[in-house]
């Protein structure tokens, strides 16, 4: 009778401590690569798309639909890194970088929206620094 009453309370135990326990360091920096490189992708794809706008090169249905793609993928990238709890010591460093790059990639696609004339390539050349600056994040930490 008493192995009956003490099965429950373990399944409950293992449940509780699993949903509880942080992650493994490794766990949150494949999460951390993970978004790095989403929101890498939507920075090169932006820098891109503004440079060919700069150029005239762009319709305007195009620059609305890459510049909704992006911000939807970035905020998917964020919730992710958000989302995930950050384990340890050297996982906040990993954390705090990259969550610096993505507000700056988040402002740099929001200014995609606005810019004209010759902060187009203002835009372009900012763009190219923050994938840069992800890129030698995601070798890094890889």
């Amino acid at each position: 009778m008493v192995f009956w009453t003490a099965v429950p309370v373990v399944v409950l135990v293992v449940v509780a401590v699993a949903v509880v326990w942080p992650g493994s360091s490794a766990s949150y920096r494949g999460v951390a690569l993970s978004a790095a490189e989403e929101v890498l992708a939507q920075v090169r794809t932006v820098r891109l798309m503004v440079d060919a706008d700069a150029d005239g090169r762009i319709l305007p249905s195009y620059r609305s639909a890459v510049l909704w793609q992006a911000r939807e993928s970035l905020a998917s990238a964020q919730g992710d890194l958000v989302g995930e709890e950050v384990p340890d010591p050297e996982s906040v460093t990993v954390h705090d970088e990259l969550q610096a790059l993505v507000s700056e990639a988040g402002s740099e696609i929001g200014a995609a929206d606005t810019a004209e004339g010759s902060g187009l390539r203002v835009l372009v050349d900012r763009l190219g620094v923050t994938g840069d600056r992800l890129s030698d994040f995601l070798a890094r930490y890889r």
